[in-house]
Order: C-alpha cells, then structure tokens, then sequence
C-alpha cells in the first residue's frame, strides 16, 4: 500500500508538474509573440526616427535658403530705398529750380505789366516802353544754374 500511496502521490506531483509546464509553456510563447510585437515596434520606431532626421535635415536646409534669400532681398530693398531717397532729393531740387524760376518770371510780368500801365496812364507818348533784360532778374549774383532737363536726364539714369 505505501507503494500505491507513493504512485498515487507521483502521479498528482506529475500533474501539478504537467499542469506548470503547460503554463510555462503558454507564457513562453506569449512571450515570443510579444518579442515580434515589440521587434516590430522597434523597427518602426526606428524608421520613423530616420525619416523625422531626413525631415529635420531638409527643413534646415530650407531654412538656410529662405534667410539667404531674405537677406537678398533686404538688400535689393535698401538698394532700391537709396536709389529713391536720391531721385527724390533730385526731384526736390528741379522743383525748388522750377520755383525760382516761375516766382521770377512773374516778378519780370508783374514789372512789364507795371511799366505798360505806367505808360498807358502817361498818355500816349511816342516812345516805345522799356524793353526787359533777356535773362532773368537776380538780386544777387549767383553760380550759373544747370538746365533743368539736365537733372531729370541724370536721376532717371541713376535709376537704371
């Protein structure tokens, strides 16, 4: 009887034992299919890092070619700034010119006007009235003026 009481308590510690080795067995392979799962994940992982890399790299490289592109073309704007800030300093001075010479033209009129007048009221005399200088009146003499044109001519070339 010790001898059935012996096979009877191997046959239960075989069980226990099968039994374990069937869960061990069911977690080994549950952990297999986790290993492909996380090797999967792993090589996802990676491919997406690369492809963020590659991404990172090229909107640097984009980057560097919109500031090399902005400071161009900072510099055509201030090129282009000077060249209008020195086409209006010209425009400034032909218009100053050109109000010199209206405000004296209408000094010498209002003088023709005056001394056609003067002599109207004198009665009809036989002498002709006095003829104008050529050249504009000046008060004072002053540096030989350039032709107007002249300096229009120069601007629009500077600005080619």
């Amino acid at each position: 009887m010790v001898q059935n009481a012996l096979d009877l308590l191997l046959i239960v510690l075989l069980l226990a034992t099968s039994f374990w080795c069937v869960r061990v067995h069911r977690r080994l392979v549950a952990l297999r299919v986790g290993q492909d799962e996380i090797a999967g994940f792993v090589e996802a992982l990676a491919t997406a890092t690369a492809r963020a890399e590659r991404t990172v790299q090229e909107m640097k490289a984009a980057s560097s070619e919109a500031a090399a592109a902005q400071e161009a073309q900072a510099a055509s704007v201030e090129k282009r700034r000077e060249e209008l800030a020195r086409t209006i300093e010209a425009a400034q001075k032909m218009t100053r010119r050109l109000e010199d010479v209206l405000c004296q033209g209408a000094k010498l009129a209002a003088e023709l006007r005056a001394r056609q007048d003067a002599a109207a009221t004198r009665g009809a005399r036989t002498e002709p009235p006095p003829v104008p200088p050529a050249g504009p009146v000046e008060s004072a003499p002053t540096a030989p003026r350039r032709p107007v044109g002249g300096d229009l001519l120069e601007a629009l070339q500077k600005l080619r």
